[in-house]
């Protein structure tokens, strides 16, 4: 950065003695400082004329990303130290587009109001998805869906448990029904979510009771899903926490073939910041048990 900044100078100066003034540094050492990065980026970046220095064409090519390189470090700089005096709390969090919105807005809000400085960067996307960023370091914290057993890599927390259910037309005959069995499902056009945790877990439930559902459409997040169900492709499963499309209605399905945990999650040995942990102690203090779908 020294580097960089002494080559900037030398830009606005066009001048290495008066470079050296603004930078409070001796003129050799400055010049010297120019050199190295002239050998680490591989020709000259000025031409030095005693009265009239002025870049080569790699200077002005290199201008406009050294100025962004050296902005950003400064940048990086000031938010390191707001970080350290608690002027900044950082929260990066990523939702399970299976998930209900709702209840994880109200905490940030909550949050919000509560701690000064909060700084936050909200993600979405498929499980699968959000849980490779937070191991990838993008996210400090993950909410997920999930069904069978937890992720090796991830330490979490249970939010809520729920029972999943069939939704259909209301126009289909199982519409108007209490609930239904899984033998039910023998043979019924079914549609797979793609980025759902439940569907191998359908699977092994319609094996072991010998029923065979029609799987021939697939769908990619909840929308697609309701819209295409609404369209009579076929039998979606859902969780009761999310809303449904006008038009569709939702039925239990008796057993726990199809129950799901919503889980906090993150990676083990990850340091929280105040906002982080401050999040992870709200929701597992929150209440879920009467959480309406949003």
């Amino acid at each position: 950065m020294h580097q960089v900044r002494y080559f900037l100078a030398v830009c606005k100066t066009l001048n290495f003695t008066k470079a050296a003034e603004e930078c409070n540094v001796a003129q050799p050492s400055l010049t010297r400082a120019v050199q190295k990065l002239e050998e680490e980026l591989g020709g000259a970046l000025f031409h030095r004329e005693r009265a009239n220095t002025h870049l080569t064409e790699l200077g002005r090519l290199m201008l406009p990303h050294l100025e962004q390189t050296y902005a950003a470090s400064q940048a990086a700089k000031a938010l390191a130290t707001s970080v350290r005096k608690g002027e900044v709390a950082p929260l990066r969090l990523a939702v399970d587009t299976t998930v209900p919105v709702r209840p994880i807005i109200d905490m940030l809000s909550s949050l919000k109001e509560s701690i000064r400085g909060l700084e936050l960067t909200l993600g979405s996307g498929t499980r699968v998805n959000v849980i490779d960023k937070a191991l990838d370091g993008a996210f400090d914290l993950v909410v997920a869906s999930q069904a069978g057993e937890p992720h090796d890599r991830l330490r979490s927390w249970t939010l809520f448990r729920e029972q999943c259910r069939a939704i259909v037309p209301r126009s289909h005959p199982f519409a108007g029904r209490d609930s239904i069995s899984l033998k039910d499902l023998d043979g019924e056009p079914m549609i797979e979510r793609m980025d759902c945790c439940l569907h191998p877990v359908f699977l092994a439930a319609c094996q072991a009771a010998e029923v065979k559902p029609e799987v021939r459409h697939r769908a990619s997040g909840e929308e697609q899903l309701q819209r295409m169900v609404l369209s009579g492709f076929g039998i979606g499963i859902s969780p009761p926490t999310l809303s449904l499309t006008d038009g569709l209605v939702s039925v239990p399905i008796e057993g726990d073939h199809f129950e799901r945990e919503v889980v906090l999650a993150t990676v083990p040995g990850r340091r929280f910041s105040v906002a982080a942990d401050a999040f992870v102690k709200v929701a597992r203090a929150r209440d879920w048990s009467q959480e309406p779908a949003n």
